[in-house]
């Protein structure tokens, strides 16, 4: 098996973890929503989360298709995302670790693709996502049982 066919065999199955986990995070309110209704905090994150899953997807579709642009595009839309006030939703430490070390997967993947390397953005994909996995497994058993913002 190649490099680059492995490559694409561990984004793919990576993929198929993070869309499990960002799927539980983007899930609808059990409340019905109405035109007049304003966005609650929980419905803002959770659009702001859906923003990264259709970023994430632009990046597997550009490692699946050897898209360098796409991937590049999705890794920047990541990587902005990462700083904006709404990914805060913590003051841990460890959440704030975890961010910094997402912040730092997106930009090595932006790097990749615009150095054209589909291997190494292919692994740089694998640390972003590897990424989201474990902060969302930290928030989900740690600031949610807290009860912090990020379990709201």
């Amino acid at each position: 098996m190649s490099h680059s066919t492995m490559a694409k065999c561990f984004v793919s199955v990576a993929l198929i973890a993070i869309a499990g986990v960002v799927y539980h995070t983007v899930q609808a309110d059990d409340e019905p929503k109405t035109v007049a209704k304003a966005a609650t905090p929980k419905q803002e994150l959770r659009d702001f989360m859906h923003k990264k899953l259709e970023a994430s997807n632009k990046i597997l579709e550009g490692l699946v298709m050897e898209d360098t642009v796409l991937i590049e595009e999705g890794a920047a839309v990541l990587s902005e995302m990462s700083s904006a006030e709404k990914w805060r939703v913590s003051n841990d430490a460890m959440y704030q670790q975890f961010s910094k070390e997402f912040q730092r997967a997106a930009a090595k993947l932006v790097d990749a693709a615009k150095e054209k390397n589909l291997d190494r953005a292919a692994l740089r994909w694998m640390d972003t996502t590897m990424s989201c996995i474990e902060c969302h497994r930290f928030v989900r058993n740690e600031l949610v049982v807290q009860g912090t913002p990020g379990g709201k």
